[in-house]
């Protein structure tokens, strides 16, 4: 999303109001629902590499207002997040995205999933707490890394 608002001249989308002030492309949303990717079982990862080779060159391919590729990529995202959490369940958002409202409201339209989004401490911080927990881990001798989770051939 962030690609998108930079065009406008926008660090990122503020509170989502770049994409809110666009409309969704149907054929672009069909397209990009469609990715092989997302037919791949888990465990799967998306990467930057991924993002800036595949998904962002179709996501920009169509002739339309940015306004209304950013809007379609909202949609996209809440879909996928949807089928992703369509067991229930409850989920934990964090990251700068837990502060967009138009990106809450696409997933929370779409998924079965309990949306808990935490403090803001923590939402900031998650990923520093988490490395360091791994370390802990890793001292302790403990696995912090699981087959089942991230496709390695064992736990580690």
């Amino acid at each position: 999303m962030n690609y998108f608002a930079e065009k406008q001249g926008l660090t990122y989308d503020v509170d989502g109001c770049l994409g809110d002030s666009g409309t969704i492309i149907n054929d672009l949303l069909n397209q990009l629902n469609n990715i092989d990717f997302y037919r791949f079982n888990p465990p799967k990862s998306l990467g930057r590499e991924w993002v800036e080779s595949v998904f962002l060159p179709l996501a920009d391919s169509a002739d339309f207002a940015n306004q209304d590729k950013l809007r379609t990529v909202y949609e996209h995202i809440g879909q996928q997040i949807g089928k992703a959490t369509k067991k229930g369940g409850a989920m934990l958002v964090t990251g700068g995205g837990a502060f967009n409202p138009l990106l809450m409201k696409c997933i929370t339209e779409h998924s079965n999933a309990q949306i808990v989004i935490p403090e803001e401490k923590l939402v900031i911080f998650k990923e520093a707490l988490l490395f360091a927990f791994l370390g802990v881990l890793r001292i302790t001798g403990q696995n912090n890394c699981l087959a089942s989770v991230t496709g390695a051939k064992t736990d580690h």
